[in-house]
Order: structure tokens, then C-alpha cells, then sequence
């Protein structure tokens, strides 16, 4: 039987899981809406692309794997995947429920 601090660090994973397919499908929705045609060296659209494929490959590690604490320290200490205030506050609630569960 998982203790309380496994069932905690199991929730705060389907919950960042959960704020991360939100997040694709936000970007997903950005890419698409992009103005054409897209030259190859756009920077911005190339960055998008970038982030949407860094943003999938941690959604499936938040799929596959099982709730560790490394896992989603990881997740918090991470390069934010856009520039959006939201996603800063995301972070460091979860920080902050993170450290409540103690080592």
C-alpha cells in the first residue's frame, strides 16, 4: 500500500501531467495559428517547435514513469516552456508542495 507522501507525490504528478497536455495543446493551437508561409530561419516559430517537442518528450516521462520526488524536481527546476506568468506561479505552487512533503 502507496504511503501518504507516495499518494501526494503520485497527485502532484497527474496534476503537473495534466497542466502539461493544457499547455501543448496551447502551443499546438500557437503553431498552427502562425502567419504563413514560415521562413526557415523564423526564430520564433522555430522556438515554438522546439518547446512543443521538449514539452511532449517530459509529458510522456510524466506518463511512463512512476511518482518520484527527482521527477518532479526536475519538472520545477526546468527552463519554463513559455514566457507566460501562469506557468511561473504553476511552478512554485508546486515547489512549494513539494517541499511540504519533506524529504
Amino acid at each position: 500500500m502507496p504511503t501518504v507522501a507516495e499518494r501526494s507525490l503520485a497527485t502532484l504528478q497527474r496534476e503537473i501531467a495534466e497542466y502539461l497536455r493544457g499547455l501543448r495543446k496551447r502551443l499546438a493551437e500557437e503553431i498552427r495559428g502562425y502567419p504563413t508561409p514560415i521562413p526557415r530561419c523564423d526564430a520564433q516559430f522555430n522556438h515554438l517547435y522546439e518547446q512543443q517537442g521538449r514539452l511532449a518528450r517530459d509529458l510522456d516521462r510524466f506518463r511512463a514513469e512512476a511518482p518520484t520526488r527527482k521527477l518532479i524536481e526536475h519538472f520545477v527546476a526546468s527552463a519554463p516552456y513559455t514566457d507566460d506568468p501562469s506557468e511561473r506561479d504553476f511552478r512554485s505552487r508546486i515547489r512549494g508542495e513539494l517541499s511540504a512533503l519533506g524529504s
